[in-house]
């Protein structure tokens, strides 16, 4: 142990230490100066300590001053005058470092150093896939490590967090399949980097089956494919079945599946005995389930492209078209006026089609409608395999019949009375009507009175009106081709 002797300094030539305290971080790996400025060292010594552990002591020897280093062989530390300096700073540097200078008593300047570990985060017990029934409830952990202590924060990836965290912990209570996935706890300090561990909850859970089409509408030699969609944990053993309990042929009818687990049965070329009931079946050790399907060769629901405001105030053509890939046999029709319940609208059958392809169309035209009336029809499709379901209800609208204000206003106003030329009627009345006139030997006579007028024109109605003002523009169209 080094010895050291108390010089007998004069009091005003005592050391003074210059230098104030700090609290100091810095980050895992970098490089910190610990200042100690000394004014009248004169000859006395001047020691490092970190903790208990002394570092450097400063000695004066034959007037010149030299540097031991005491208790540590760390080549990290170095002095820059009586300055400390650390490089390459690591978590177990953290502490007190002090300057102290041999006086009686000692003066001494502290500082504090607090080296910031970047954080790490490790799943708890190592386990990064956690199992659980559904129903059961299950704790998920990780442990986090660094300097200062780092806060965790979770989440759910892909999906919004639905459970609360409590610090490292997230508690699932009654574990269901929507708790399946890959959560994330990321440890943070204030460090450059952060740090993230994942664990995988998998929550055990029977199948979950659904048809992709519960109906799957196709036509002899054509194809068709068969889907379902499976979730299940453990993953889930899928077979097809046809009429209840009968395996399909795996030969004829391939299976597939694909990343969304969905299980599909395709057929090529549908056969008549094709036709019937399928079903999608999964099972694992928590349990089974199933879907149906059918395969049909019958007619999709009726589509409708009338406009629903009629031209006619009392008839109405209706046009729509169908999708059935064997012929049709018949359309049944069921309409009535809004106002009347269902039971008792009017139901009517109009003969099917054929057609080239599986698109067929057709239409209906309805009479003796009531004008300014709204109707609601329904229309299904029948062929061999059956007949198709009933589209939504369409409603279509008759045209508003004219008032009596409305056609008086549209009418020409006939001449009644009318006189010959050059007579009046009453006092001061001007002539109605001048006709033409023919002068034999200077007498002035009419020459055919054709429109003489002694009554009224007779009230048209809407209809003959048209009626009347296309043959007045045939009669037109004809003149001028003749002429």
């Amino acid at each position: 142990m080094t010895t050291t002797t108390t010089p007998s300094t004069p009091p005003h030539a005592q050391p003074v230490i210059t230098s104030h305290a700090q609290q100091l971080m810095i980050d895992e790996g970098d490089q910190v100066e610990l200042p100690c400025v000394v004014t009248n060292l004169g000859e006395y010594n001047l020691i490092w300590r970190h903790g208990n552990e002394i570092l450097w002591i400063l000695l004066e020897k034959h007037g010149e001053r030299l540097e031991q280093e005491m208790t540590t062989r760390d080549s990290r530390l170095s002095l820059e005058g009586t300055a400390l300096n650390l490089r390459d700073a690591q978590a177990g540097d953290a502490g007190t470092y002090t300057c102290e200078v041999s006086t009686k008593p000692p003066r001494t300047l502290n500082h504090t150093l607090d080296v910031r570990v970047p954080p790490t985060v490790f799943p708890a017990h190592n386990r990064s896939v956690v199992t659980v029934k559904m129903g059961s409830s299950v704790t998920i952990a990780c442990h986090p490590y660094g300097n200062p202590r780092p806060s965790i924060t979770w989440n759910l990836k892909g999906r919004k967090l639905t459970r609360v965290p409590s610090g490292n912990r997230l508690v699932v209570t009654n574990a269901q399949p929507e708790d399946n996935g890959m959560y994330t706890c990321t440890a943070d300090n204030g460090a450059p980097t952060t740090a993230k561990a994942v664990i995988t909850l998998q929550v055990m859970f029977p199948p979950r089956v659904r048809a992709e089409e519960e109906e799957v509408i196709t036509g002899i030699s054509y194809g068709a494919t068969l889907a379902c969609f499976v979730e299940a944990e453990p993953m889930a053993r899928v077979n097809w079945y046809r009429k209840g309990d009968i395996p399909v042929d795996p030969l004829r009818l391939p299976k597939k599946v694909d990343a969304r687990r969905r299980y599909s049965l395709q057929f090529d070329m549908v056969t008549l005995e094709d036709f019937g009931v399928y079903t999608c079946n999964a099972t694992n050790y928590m349990g089974n389930s199933s879907a149906v399907i059918h395969l049909t060769g019958r007619p999709k629901p009726v589509r409708y492209f009338s406009s629903p405001q009629g031209e006619e105030n009392t008839t109405y053509t209706l046009v729509w078209d169908v999708e059935s890939y064997a012929p049709v046999l018949t359309y049944t029709i069921s309409y009535g006026n809004e106002s009347d319940p269902e039971d008792q609208w009017v139901n009517l059958m109009v003969p099917g089609t054929s057609s080239s392809s599986s698109l067929h169309s057709s239409s209906h035209t309805f009479d003796n409608l009531q004008p300014g009336a709204t109707y609601h029809v329904q229309v299904t499709a029948t062929n061999e395999f059956g007949e198709s379901d009933v589209n939504e209800t369409f409603a279509f609208s008759t045209l508003q019949e004219e008032t009596d204000e409305e056609e008086e206003s549209s009418q020409v106003t006939p001449i009644k009375d009318a006189a010959p030329f050059g007579t009046t009627d009453g006092e001061g009345a001007k002539p109605t009507l001048q006709e033409p006139q023919v002068i034999h030997d200077g007498v002035a006579t009419a020459e055919s009175s054709a429109s003489a007028q002694d009554s009224a024109a007779p009230t048209l109605t809407p209809a003959e009106r048209r009626t009347q003002m296309g043959a007045f523009l045939t009669a037109i169209i004809l003149s001028c081709f003749f002429s």
